[in-house]
């Protein structure tokens, strides 16, 4: 059995717990920044801590691609579903901790309930998608990348941190040309200082998680990765080159999901403009492109000499 085929179950386990870690985003995440309580009882952090994750599993992957070793991972059982089940009760029991939180009900028990049923929830789910005994293999089989994945992870932490000062000038830059777009459009706005938006049936502010920061910082990251793990194999002039036009095109992009997002929420429904603003949608949006670039670019990068020995 080849590196591909014993890692690729494992890959598509990942992608199910990251598509859940998703959907409880985009179910809870609004309720909480509606309500005010983001940065007053801590939820702030899991922003950050949810970019971190993911970069660690793309690390992972990248790690492993370069692993000789090789892992036959279990089948996935039904009975695998009792922890999915106990994952949804710990995010009922955040659900109603929170909307005591929300109600005014500011006691230590609240907040542990919330942060713990969150924390706890996504960790079943985590054993519910890819198996107790498929973790243990994994990390028998995968120590080192593991580890370093963590590493990464955390380092990228504190890079998100320092990138983050950067979100008002690009929040501004966002807000201008989402305006201008709305206006080819024939839909009129009014920008309020800062980085608000201003319609008739509602106001859209274009804060960090909107920004594009978080894109740009995973990207970067994530090339950086590459770069290091296949610096002998790059045509590095490329490599250079691509990247800056790379993230030129990510931030534009980001651009022009804002645009859709607030025209979707205009024409169709205003929520919507609200929830997917501030949810993991953009991560969705920064997957899809990163699958693309990859596809197409890396080849690019790569030494003739290198290709020619792999084909």
């Amino acid at each position: 059995m080849t590196l591909a085929k014993a890692i690729t179950p494992l890959l598509w386990r990942v992608i199910a717990f990251v598509c859940l870690f998703i959907i409880v985003s985009g179910i809870i995440g609004p309720r909480i920044i509606s309500g005010g309580i983001l940065f007053r009882d801590g939820f702030a952090v899991y922003g950050g801590i949810g970019k971190a994750l993911l970069f660690s599993l793309i690390a992972f992957a990248l790690l492993a691609r370069h692993n000789k070793a090789t892992i036959a991972l279990r089948q996935w059982q039904p009975a695998l579903l009792s922890w999915i089940a106990a994952a949804i009760l710990a995010f009922i029991v955040a659900w109603v901790a929170i909307g005591n939180l929300l109600a005014g009900t500011r006691e230590l028990s609240q907040l542990v309930l919330a942060h713990g049923g969150l924390l706890s929830g996504l960790l079943l789910a985590g054993v519910g998608c890819v198996g107790l005994k498929n973790i243990q293999l994994v990390w028998n089989r995968y120590k080192r990348e593991i580890i370093v994945s963590i590493a990464l992870g955390v380092a990228f932490y504190l890079f998100l941190q320092v990138v983050y000062m950067l979100w008002q000038p690009l929040a501004f830059m966002v807000l201008v040309s989402v305006n201008f777009m709305l206006g080819l459009s024939g839909l009129e706005a009014v920008i309020l200082p800062p980085h608000t938006l201003m319609f008739d049936k509602f106001g859209i502010t274009v804060a960090e998680f909107c920004s594009g920061v978080e894109s740009i910082a995973l990207f970067t990251g994530l090339y950086a990765v590459v770069g290091l793990l296949d610096w002998k194999r790059l045509n590095r002039r490329r490599y250079f080159i691509i990247f800056p036009i790379a993230l030129t095109v990510l931030f534009l992009f980001n651009i022009v999901r804002v645009y859709g997002l607030i025209m979707a929420g205009y024409y169709i429904n205003a929520e919507i403009a609200f929830s997917l603003f501030h949810t993991y949608a953009g991560m969705v949006f920064f997957i899809v492109y990163s699958a693309i670039f990859w596809s197409i670019c890396y080849k690019y990068m790569i030494k003739k000499q290198t290709l020619e020995k792999n084909v």
